[in-house]
C-alpha cells in the first residue's frame, strides 16, 4: 500500500493508538481557562473596572467551555475556542501581555495532542508524525518488526521504541511489512 503524505511516499502508514485519554487533555485546557476567568475577574475587583473590556470579556470564556463540553457528543471537539479567547484577554492586561504568546502554544499543543500519531514508512527513511516531525534513515534501525499488532522499533544506540497500532485503520500485512523492513534493513547493513 503506497500512501503520499506532503510530496513523500509511504509504503506503509501505521495509525498508533493513544496512549493518553482526551478526556486528560480535555482537563488541563479547561482548568488553564478557568484560573485565568478568576484571575481575570480579581484583576477587575483590585483594580474596581467592572464596566472594562476585561471583565465584561472574561465571560466569555465560561460561556466558550460550557459551548465545547455541550459539543462534544456530537463530535470530536478541542478547547482552542477558550484557549483562544483567554489568550486575547491577556493582551488587555497590562503588563502580562506576554503571556497571550503561551496560549498560542497552549492552542498547537491541544490540537497535535488530538492527532493520531502516524509513522510513515518508504524505502529511504521512516517518518514519525510528531509536533516536531522526526525522520529517521534507515541506517538509524537494527530492526523493525511488525507482531500481533506491536511495532517495535530497535534503534542502534539501544533505544527501543514499541507502540501498538491499529489494525482497522493500518490495514497492514505482517509478513509484507516485515519482509520490506527487513530487505530495507539488509540494504543499508
Amino acid at each position: 500500500m503506497t500512501v503520499k503524505r506532503k510530496e513523500e511516499y509511504f509504503q506503509y502508514v501505521l495509525i498508533i493508538k493513544k496512549r493518553e485519554s482526551a478526556a486528560s487533555i480535555d482537563y488541563i485546557s479547561m482548568s488553564i481557562c478557568t484560573i485565568c476567568w478568576l484571575f481575570f475577574i480579581f484583576y477587575s475587583y483590585i483594580h474596581q473596572e467592572f464596566l472594562s473590556v476585561l471583565f465584561i470579556g472574561s465571560f466569555l470564556i465560561p460561556v466558550l467551555i460550557l459551548r465545547t463540553v455541550l459539543q462534544r457528543k456530537k463530535a470530536v471537539t478541542t478547547y482552542r475556542h477558550p484557549l483562544f479567547a483567554t489568550g486575547l484577554l491577556w493582551l488587555l492586561v497590562p503588563g502580562m501581555r506576554w503571556i497571550a504568546i503561551f496560549f498560542i502554544v497552549f492552542i498547537l499543543f491541544d490540537h497535535q495532542s488530538r492527532q493520531p500519531l502516524e509513522i510513515g514508512i518508504s524505502d529511504e527513511r521512516v517518518v514519525i508524525n510528531t509536533f516536531f516531525r522526526r525522520r529517521y534513515e534507515w541506517t538509524a534501525f537494527s530492526n523493525i518488526v511488525l507482531k500481533d499488532n506491536l511495532l517495535t522499533m530497535d534503534f542502534k544506540n539501544n533505544r527501543i521504541l514499541q507502540r501498538e497500532i491499529i489494525p482497522e485503520v493500518s490495514d497492514v500485512n505482517e509478513a509484507e511489512f516485515n519482509g520490506f523492513c527487513r530487505e530495507q534493513l539488509q540494504n543499508v547493513h
